[in-house]
């Protein structure tokens, strides 16, 4: 039996009333017809709600779920549940999408037998899936075939996770891909605004996210026995998502120790299982920290961390990075 729809469309939606029609009528206007619209309105607070069921009234293809507010991987989550196609893409009930987005997706998909397409024409992210190893992705640049989520019901959304929430999601879900390719042709509009929920995260906060992301993805190693196949990737994900954090937030040297010694720690467990040959997929300040027994040993090496200078100039908001010397702190 052939499915009725190709593409399950997931939108969660919270408080976006000014960006939501143009979030839906962009799906509804795709060349690719064969669409399944699910939009999660996540206990909304403004008009969103009704934005959407005036949109379920008009068109067969919509179903609107309107749940309490628990977050957006509770809702992603629920719209997995629902969905019948045969790829599920997600999307942000504050973007939009090029007309031809789902045509191009699905023909690439058909054409290569794909498990998982990634958008690769906004950042390149083919450097973060390669044959060697893969670290993360954000989530809307993820087009899934629907039965890899149905085969593994563990892959999905982490609960009380956010900022990183994708990040974790797509690393796992990248295990399980067996086949993947790129898509180019279309853009994802990511719609920056100021009532955006996104969460601004203190220093304190950015050390308790990392050791959540770290313990999720520990226990979720374990649990698979995955250390001896994937620990590169495991260590890549460290490097491009916790050690980032290291490198770039302002800390207090207490904090910054903690960070430190938290990425040190897992990747001590994980370097049994790396090879001298794959240092070379690792940066210098990584592999330094890699190899050094503490904070002090690797910034006598490093020396510097990037901070950055940000200021309001004619209104817009602006940030300079510059390096900032940590030896001093030190020594």
């Amino acid at each position: 039996m052939t499915n009725k729809y190709k593409v399950s469309v997931i939108i969660p939606a919270y408080n976006v009333e000014k960006f939501l029609k143009k979030c839906v009528e962009s799906v509804l206007s795709q060349t690719l017809k064969e669409l399944e619209i699910i939009c999660i309105n996540d206990g909304s607070k403004d008009n969103s709600l009704e934005i959407l069921k005036s949109f379920e009234k008009e068109n067969d293809n919509i179903l609107v779920i309107d749940q309490v507010n628990q977050g957006v991987s509770v809702a992603r989550n629920n719209g997995i549940e629902l969905a019948n196609g045969e790829y599920i893409f997600f999307l942000d009930g504050d973007d939009y999408l090029d007309k031809h987005f789902f045509e191009y997706f699905y023909e690439n998909a058909q054409k290569n037998n794909s498990d998982l397409v990634i958008l690769n024409s906004i950042w390149n992210l083919a450097s973060r899936v390669t044959s060697k190893y893969h670290t993360a992705l954000p989530t809307w640049s993820m087009f899934i075939r629907r039965e890899i989520l149905i085969d593994y019901p563990f892959i999905r959304y982490p609960l009380n996770v956010h900022p990183g929430e994708d990040g974790i999601f797509s690393h796992i879900l990248l295990m399980y891909t067996k086949k993947i390719t790129h898509e180019d042709k279309v853009i994802y509009h990511y719609v920056k605004h100021d009532g955006q929920k996104t969460k601004i995260i203190k220093n304190r906060e950015v050390l308790e996210d990392v050791k959540k992301y770290i313990d999720i993805l520990e226990n979720f190693y374990s649990e698979h026995d995955l250390y001896t196949k994937h620990s590169k990737s495991f260590l890549k994900y460290i490097e491009a998502e916790c050690f980032l954090f290291f490198r770039t937030k302002p800390f207090s040297v207490e904090d910054e120790t903690e960070v430190f010694n938290i990425i040190k720690k897992i990747s001590d467990k994980l370097m049994p299982y790396i090879f001298q040959s794959d240092c070379q997929y690792f940066s210098n300040e990584f592999n330094t920290l890699l190899k050094s027994s503490d904070i002090k040993e690797y910034y006598k090496i490093v020396k510097y961390r990037y901070n950055y200078l940000r200021f309001k100039l004619f209104g817009k908001n602006v940030s300079i990075r510059y390096k900032e010397n940590r030896l001093k702190h030190y020594k």
